[in-house]
């Protein structure tokens, strides 16, 4: 098993052709209406808000008869738009992220969103493996008190849980060793017995599949030679996956219009959505609010690292 980090890629967004801007804006009698200069809002927010406009011909007053007043502030303008919940609009513009590392659980999560997401995943079906990286759960990684608290326990007991995992798992738990180390550190020290206990049980089994993944290799070798025909490849690469498990790290393309992506920041990027994908948009969310203030500048960060939007029914 190697162990892997999750990396996230902007790979694209959307980019407006100023030049058809205008002369649409021209053609539809906004001529008063200025474009926006290169500085003053990124492409996708500008996009928003000239479809937005084009739904009530708000261009400027007088356009449209009912309109007799217009927001000139655009991040006011935006901002109005998300709370009256006009999200259709915020569907015209893109962003395209490459996500790697993430396992077989992050995609059956992601892959539940198809309503605006473009998806190109990874396929285990053509894609052989020589080892089977995966990334560590949050859930048993140590925090800091924890490594200290672990740290603190091993001087005081003498136990080596690298060296003899099982034998330090049990000492460290026994009743009699418990009451020697008082609260919070008791409660620490247990749990930080328990991660590393985990990451023990996930090493083995992830290696215990390398080998039996290596196994069927070595018993079609002949049909997984270079100079084989790769349709043979193919069926036997499909049928050596189903052992390989959810938590294999993989990587694809999701393209996402913003409304897309402010309701799965809204859904995953909480204390409630599974570990994984809560990472993933933990990450995705902090660089879209940096990103694109005026039409995300609504989410905020807690102490824990969730994001909850101001508006949440876009």
């Amino acid at each position: 098993m190697r162990n892997v980090d999750i990396e996230v890629f902007c790979t694209a967004q959307t980019r407006v052709n100023k030049d058809e801007v205008r002369r649409w804006l021209d053609f539809i009698g906004a001529e008063n209406f200025e474009i926006p200069a290169d500085d003053a809002c990124t492409d996708p927010a500008l996009l928003v808000a000239l479809a937005a406009k084009r739904c009530y011909m708000s261009f400027e007053p007088g356009l449209n008869p009912n309109v007799t007043k217009v927001r000139k502030d655009l991040t006011e303008y935006l901002d109005n738009v998300l709370k009256s919940g006009h999200g259709s609009v915020t569907e015209h513009a893109v962003y395209t992220f490459a996500i790697e590392n993430v396992s077989r659980v992050f995609t059956g999560e992601m892959n539940r969103h198809r309503a605006g997401v473009g998806i190109s995943e990874g396929s285990m079906r053509y894609i052989r493996y020589r080892d089977i990286p995966s990334w560590l759960p949050t859930s048993i990684k140590l925090t800091k008190n924890e490594e200290v608290a672990l740290e603190t326990g091993m001087e005081v007991f003498g136990l080596d849980f690298e060296a003899t995992p099982e034998g330090a798992y049990h000492a460290g738990v026994h009743p009699d060793v418990l009451k020697r180390l008082d609260e919070p550190l008791r409660s620490r020290w247990v749990v930080a017995l328990k991660k590393l206990k985990t990451q023990t049980v996930f090493q083995r089994h992830y290696g215990q599949t390398e080998v039996n993944y290596q196994e069927i290799q070595d018993i079609w070798k002949e049909e997984l030679a270079p100079e084989s025909k790769f349709h043979g490849k193919k069926q036997i690469t499909s049928m050596a996956r189903r052992i390989i498990p959810m938590g294999v790290a993989t990587g694809g393309v999701w393209t996402m219009n913003i409304r897309a992506v402010r309701h799965i920041i809204a859904m995953r990027a909480s204390d409630a959505a599974e570990e994984e994908i809560a990472y993933v948009f933990g990450k995705i969310a902090k660089y879209m609010v940096e990103q694109e203030p005026m039409l995300m500048g609504d989410f905020t960060q807690d102490e824990n690292g969730f994001w909850t939007p101001k508006y949440r029914k876009v």
